[in-house]
């Protein structure tokens, strides 16, 4: 009832109160929201006419602050939430909607999608900040026109391009625990090719003891213009990556020294993702193409100290597919009107060994094979969707798509699950979903839109799932299916004057056929299964402006209520099953803060003195589905300096200013605190030569 009152005021507000000033609004500037994007649609659209959330961060938020990798510049966004464990391999939640081991959103560069592996992950160190222009994020589901894996959200990159013959910048960063970082970067054109190349190496001491990693990373792209409207372009990424991981700690472990590591894992991985594009852009369509080739070759060692049984997996895994769509701009009734349709396939082959060691000793041999988490992994999906926009009036457009999605999966697992026939497993589930999207965007005023819409989303289950739960899905006779993800939102925005921007939304997601831990009465454990049911509300609110030519500031608000919806049964030790019904998710906090501030200090011939300054405080949060205990709230001051020319750059910049003491993750499992210590106060500097 609240949030139904939340929505109708915010609709209320933006007919009544704003509606006095039409005459003088239409003449004020925008700031911001006349950017022009295309994740939300797939179609070109200013911020102002999205039918639905959408945040910007442009290559100059980017070099304001010392973002190691895109998840530290994401988490700035309303609605984001950010957990890094390791303090080396983060991880992001849109609007609360990651929920267990499954993937976040679908990550796109240039068109092509980044999520690889067992779990879906994307590998966020592996896309390198330097390189990027513009990162689009849409925060909920999105499967009316991504398909399955968008259900958490899409985070559209796309890298830089320039119109002049050759552009680079050149630079080296060090800083605390052996933080090193270096990259090379050259972009341009030449005559009808444009081009760009971007070399980085990685390398930095965890803050915990004997945790490290070690990076190289390649990525490029290189497009040729056909025509003025036509352009076919190849891209490149290569990441090369090595990392050593530390494992939880208990309190009293944390207590007494939360440096210390008692146990790590070992990860070599080789992701090579390459793509190909097709775009043309006519007076009466436009039409793009992306084919797409993913491996990667990984190997995994867990539990190398022994605390527990160590166990060893190598991964080789193969993607190749096609995203499509084509737009047709034909007026209705001399009104605006873009009919879109397209089509997605995707083939996931995994082949995958885990190898258990021969003992609990450390350096013990791997030579007990592991047959349930052994085999050849298959998933295809193909998606088909039609899109309508239509402008209903001159200032009211309405949205409205429709997706069908097959998914067959093979899950070629070395052991039989079925004993010799004793139980009935499907080896081969296949599962075809309808996802249906509405949405109205009006315009009031030049810089005011209102948007309300309405989605329905789900996600499959991932290779991990089916395997891990494939003992428990035969001798419990059930197969695990789609989760289904609903959405209704409402936002307003209101570019009021250069100095205050206005986006503010409202949301509620409901989570059907969650794949969740399951429990019996007596606390016997039966298996991940579609069981739980979840309801996702929240109000998200961003400022932003630029009071005078010197300084700027961006605010972001999150509030969410994220809870269970139905009976469910977990255990808050190991003797009890307690119901979580109403139980809050875990590690959302109901409050989450950021407020960005950057100024210029000083200017005097070409060179520019520049200050940024942010704050993240977020409230406490639960650490396990019993709600047995919480995580206290907490706030973190990061502060760079940057001296800037137009062809050179230094800065210095420190991170945790107020050396606060906190995890980048907890958690409570069976009666028992665990936590992954973050780094306090570290500090980094680094120069750029730019041409």
């Amino acid at each position: 009832m609240k949030l139904k009152l939340i929505i109708a005021f915010l609709c209320i507000c933006s007919l009544i109160i704003f509606q006095p000033a039409i005459a003088q609004e239409k003449e004020r500037q925008t700031y911001k929201m006349d950017e022009v994007v295309v994740t939300a649609t797939q179609t070109e659209n200013t911020v102002l006419e999205t039918p639905s959330n959408i945040s910007v961060i442009n290559a100059a938020d980017l070099e304001a602050m010392d973002a190691k990798n895109i998840a530290e510049a994401i988490k700035k966004i309303p609605g984001v939430y950010y957990t890094n464990a390791s303090g080396l391999s983060p991880k992001i939640s849109m609007r609360g909607a990651r929920v267990g081991m499954g993937g976040g959103a679908l990550v796109l560069v240039n068109g092509v999608p980044m999520n690889m592996g067992e779990f879906g992950y994307t590998d966020f160190e592996s896309i390198p900040v330097e390189n990027i222009e513009r990162i689009e994020v849409v925060k909920g589901p999105m499967s009316a026109l991504y398909g399955g894996d968008s259900a958490r959200g899409v985070i559209n990159i796309i890298t830089k391009r320039s119109g002049e013959t050759i552009n680079g910048k050149i630079s080296a960063i060090g800083g605390s625990y052996n933080d090193q970082r270096y990259s090379a970067l050259i972009y341009g054109t030449r005559d009808k090719f444009d081009y760009n190349l971007n070399f980085k190496k990685r390398e930095q001491d965890g803050y915990r003891d004997d945790t490290s990693l070690d990076n190289y990373y390649f990525n490029g792209e290189i497009g040729y213009w056909l025509s003025e409207a036509t352009r076919i372009g190849a891209y490149l990424n290569v990441a090369d990556q090595e990392r050593m991981l530390a494992k939880k700690l208990t309190k009293e472990q944390r207590d007494e020294d939360p440096k210390q590591a008692t146990d790590y894992s070992e990860t070599e991985n080789t992701d090579i993702i390459s793509g190909l594009n097709f775009e043309t852009k006519k007076e009466a369509f436009d039409f793009k193409i992306t084919l797409y080739y993913k491996n990667r070759d990984k190997e995994y060692e867990n539990y190398l100290n022994a605390t527990s049984k160590p166990y060893k997996k190598d991964l080789d895994e193969d993607v190749y597919g096609v995203r499509s769509i084509i737009t047709c701009k034909q007026a209705v009734f001399n009104k605006k009107n873009r009919l879109s349709f397209g089509f997605d396939y995707d083939c996931d082959k995994s082949d995958l060994k885990t190898v258990k060691a021969a003992s609990k000793t450390p350096g013990a041999p791997y030579t007990v094979p592991d047959p349930k988490k052994t085999g050849d992994f298959t998933r295809q999906e193909l998606g088909v969707f039609l899109q309508e926009e239509l402008s209903l009036l001159d200032n009211l457009t309405l949205t409205a798509g429709l997706r069908y999605d097959y998914f067959e999966f093979d899950n070629d697992a070395e052991y039989d699950f079925t004993q010799d026939g004793k139980y009935d497993y499907d080896t081969k589930p296949d599962y075809d979903k309808w996802n249906p999207r509405v949405s109205l965007n009006y315009r009031p005023l030049d810089n005011l839109s209102v948007y309300g819409s309405y989605c329905r989303s789900y996600r499959a289950p991932n290779i991990y799932d089916y395997y891990a739960s494939g003992s428990y899905s035969s001798k419990n006779a059930y197969t695990l299916e789609p989760e289904t993800f609903t959405q209704y939102e409402t936002g307003i925005r209101y570019a009021f004057a250069q100095w205050l921007n206005i986006d503010t939304s409202v949301f509620r997601i409901e989570i059907e056929d969650m794949l969740d831990s399951a429990y019996d009465e007596n606390g016997k454990y039966m298996g991940k299964q579609n069981i739980s049911e979840a309801a996702i509300k929240g109000f998200e609110l961003a400022l932003l402006g630029a009071p005078v030519d010197w300084f700027s500031y961006k605010i972001a608000y999150t509030y969410t209520d994220a809870r269970y919806a139905d009976d469910i049964l977990a255990k808050p030790d190991k003797t009890r099953t307690v119901n979580i019904n109403n139980n809050r998710l875990t590690k959302i906090p109901f409050n989450r803060l950021n407020i960005d501030l950057d100024a210029r200090l000083y200017r005097c011939k070409g060179y520019e003195l520049l200050w940024h300054v942010d704050l993240m405080a977020q409230s406490e949060y639960q650490m396990d589905k019993t709600n047995t205990d919480c995580y206290s709230g907490y706030a973190l001051v990061n502060t760079k300096l940057r001296l800037e020319h137009k062809s050179y750059e230094a800065f210095v910049a420190v991170d945790n200013v107020l050396d606060k003491d906190y995890d980048g993750y907890a958690y409570r499992s069976y009666g028992k605190n665990y936590y992954y210590p973050a780094a306090g106060t570290t500090v980094s500097a680094g120069m750029a030569y730019k041409f």
